[in-house]
């Protein structure tokens, strides 16, 4: 395996600062477009290249050096080896959430064999998992890496704080939440028993990637005219009453007068008023947490009386979901 640290000319301590100026040095002298693609100087270049992808990486640079004995090269035989955790990476990719977000963890330790992620429970030395919110109505989530190496009897510890951006909640209404959530969420200000590990999954469910139309709950409030948001049970009946009575009035007196310019204008506002009665349909089926294509059942016979009736008639979510506030701020 090529030497990267001596194919730049550093030693095994630099810095990622030390090792991109490095790389840009030679790059300046060694660029195959500089001379001429002569082959001597493009085989260098590509050396150089290669170093600097393996080492400019954290991740792969700790992997060379552990592969490749780099620590106990640069180790001093009269000095004993450090084997004290460290905690190199620990991150969330956002620093903020709303429920039924995920969020995704990733993080990266040395010299450490146990690792615990509060409130997640123990997981793997290094790696990324995805998890998703559930039912959490705390103003901030403190999320804690601890790492600890069993011959060395030491451990590290990293802290994530994440803010709740539903700030319309009233969170002094909460002091009733389970009483073993509220002890782990103190584990995380290092509060706690040291000697519990595991915590059960009441308020974080892991999942598989989602796509980012559905990573985070619309915000949109709901209008007459659009198909964003909520509508709860009664308003939707209202609305569609009243959207029907046009239409049927006008439908009912251009029969009688066997107007043919009359009968289709009633038609005209007929179909208006369809759709503006599927608009508010597909705002009920949000309300249920439902996509508003499952609207399409309606063309069903039959079985769409059954699914509108339904729909019609089911209790909304509580509390936020996929589409939006609750329209009864529960």
């Amino acid at each position: 395996m090529t030497k990267h640290y001596e194919t730049l000319g550093l030693k095994p301590t630099a810095t990622q600062e030390e090792i991109k100026k490095a790389y840009g040095k030679l790059s300046q002298k060694f660029h195959p477009d500089i001379n001429n693609g002569d082959e001597y100087f493009s085989e260098m270049f590509k050396n150089f290249r290669e170093a600097y992808e393996a080492l400019s990486d954290e991740y792969q640079k700790t992997d060379y050096d552990i592969e490749n004995h780099i620590n106990d090269v640069t180790t001093s035989a009269d000095e004993p080896k450090d084997i004290s955790p460290k905690i190199l990476n620990f991150e969330s990719d956002k620093d903020s959430f709303v429920e039924g977000d995920t969020i995704v963890l990733k993080w990266n330790t040395r010299n450490a064999d146990k690792i615990i992620v509060k409130p997640f429970g123990e997981l793997e030395i290094s790696g990324t998992r995805i998890f998703k919110l559930k039912n959490f109505n705390k103003p901030e989530l403190l999320i804690t890496l601890k790492a600890t190496n069993s011959l060395s009897k030491e451990s590290s510890t990293k802290t994530i704080k994440l803010k709740n951006k539903v700030t319309d909640f009233d969170f002094s209404q909460m002091e009733d939440m389970s009483q073993e959530f509220t002890e782990e969420i103190k584990v995380a200000e290092g509060k706690t028993d040291p000697e519990r590990e595991t915590i059960p999954y009441n308020s974080f469910v892991e999942t598989a990637p989602i796509t980012n139309n559905e990573s985070h709950i619309n915000e949109e409030k709901e209008s007459f005219l659009s198909v964003s948001g909520r509508l709860r049970r009664s308003t939707y009946i209202g609305r569609a009453i009243l959207l029907s009575i046009p239409g049927v009035f006008l439908s009912i007196i251009a029969e009688d007068s066997y107007d043919d310019s009359l009968l289709g204008f009633a038609g005209i506002v007929l179909i208006i008023s369809g759709i503006l009665i599927f608009m508010q349909f597909v705002k009920r089926l949000h309300d249920i947490n439902l996509s508003g294509w499952w609207g399409l059942i309606n063309l069903i016979p039959y079985i769409g009386i059954v699914f509108g009736l339904i729909v019609i008639f089911i209790d909304g979510t509580k509390g936020f979901n996929l589409y939006g506030p609750d329209p009864k701020n529960r």
